[in-house]
């Protein structure tokens, strides 16, 4: 890429810039093409620089692709690191607008970037945060397995990663083999903190034969008080009967039980 002219209209740097005659390859079949079919220009924008927004004007050329059997007749060349596909911004900028938007949602976003002479309405950056894909998330070493109510009678399942308690999946219902097929997908599950479900007790047993199945603490808690309760009435009940003594006289007339 050449650059041919930078200057300053209105507070924003322009730079006009202009791609080289180099062998492009074609983006569907792999072959290199030289031959121009035509020029056209792309405004991109750039992150800001001495507190000034950048603009760069940049004329990309339109290639013949000569490839037998390709189905690509002409396509457009790509500058790697400053521009992409369907984007107005450079990858820089787009980075830094994906992130303002993972750390500070829409709003908070959108003040940063106002601050970095890159504004955006608080839409826009929720927009492009939507737009990001989802981390792959890993393999739980302590898995934490619990029910939940969509509505009424209906019920979903949640697992959670309970090292940084970020949650890894959610579906609807409470199915033992659903949970089985999820932890044979994702081996090195280590412990399952769950309820007294006999559901989800079959589904780490098929699915995790090796983990460690423990109760979680919320429901240790609340089954504590009526486990004690259940161990003090079986106690009562087995516990033996002292036996009646019957009265015994004294020298005053009355009786009264003796006692020991």
């Amino acid at each position: 890429m050449r650059v041919e002219g930078v200057w300053v209209a209105g507070g924003v740097v322009h730079i006009a810039a202009r791609t080289r005659e180099l062998m492009v390859a074609c983006p569907d079949c792999g072959r290199g093409s030289a031959r121009v079919h035509s020029r056209y220009g792309r405004m991109l924008a750039d992150v800001a620089v001495g507190g000034r927004p950048v603009v760069i004007e940049l004329s990309v050329r339109r290639l013949f692709c000569d490839g037998h059997g390709c189905g690509r007749r002409t396509f457009a060349e790509q500058v790697e690191g400053l521009m992409a596909r369907y984007q107005r911004r450079s990858p820089l900028l787009q980075h830094l607008v994906e992130m303002a938007g993972v750390l500070l949602a829409g709003r908070g976003g959108a003040r940063l970037l106002q601050i970095l002479q890159a504004p955006l309405s608080r839409t826009s950056v929720l927009f492009h945060l939507m737009r990001l894909p989802l981390p792959s998330a890993a393999t739980p070493r302590v898995l934490g397995v619990d029910d939940f109510a969509l509505y009424s009678d209906v019920y979903g399942t949640l697992l959670v990663d309970a090292d940084t308690r970020l949650p890894l999946e959610l579906w609807a219902g409470r199915d033992a083999e659903q949970l089985a097929a999820w932890l044979r997908a994702h081996p090195g599950v280590e412990v399952v903190c769950r309820d007294g479900s006999l559901v989800y007790r079959q589904g780490i047993a098929e699915g995790a034969p090796n983990a460690v199945q423990v109760s979680d603490r919320f429901h240790l808690w609340q089954g504590l008080p009526k486990r004690i309760g259940d161990i003090a009435a079986r106690t009562q009940r087995e516990r033996p009967t002292r036996p009646t003594l019957p009265p015994v006289a004294t020298r005053s007339g009355c009786s009264r039980r003796c006692t020991r």
